[in-house]
């Protein structure tokens, strides 16, 4: 159900609902206790599915919204976000790999290609 068609169909509710009333108070007016009884009755019916449906419509809303916060990723803190840049820079300016995996321990600058071998 597209949420143009439910507002309608509220509004369509809440018209109904007034209809009804009227109907209602004209019975008694003319003097037909039963029928205005019957159709104030269904007024308010009508009105309390009008309220419903509105209850419902928010609260569809708020599940939406949980539901589309909760698939989001968590944000990352300012601090892990520096020392995550601070690493791709790091290996960015490294020689080869090598000498970045091993932090420089297993790495000779004068005989490095700047390329890693493949064994």
């Amino acid at each position: 159900m597209t949420r143009r068609f439910a507002h309608v169909l509220a509004v369509g509710y809440a018209l109904t609902a007034l209809v009804l009333m009227h109907m209602a108070f004209v019975s008694w007016r003319a003097g037909s206790w039963p029928y205005a009884v019957f159709l104030a009755g269904a007024s308010l019916l009508l009105m309390t599915a009008t309220v419903h449906h509105s209850w419902q419509s928010s609260e569809l809303r708020y599940a939406l919204a949980q539901l589309e916060e909760a698939t989001r990723p968590p944000a990352i803190p300012a601090a892990v976000a520096d020392e995550i840049a601070l690493g791709w820079q790091e290996l960015a300016e490294t020689c080869c790999l090598t000498a970045w995996e091993s932090r420089g321990a297993t790495h000779d600058r004068t005989t490095c290609t700047r390329k890693d071998q493949t064994t």
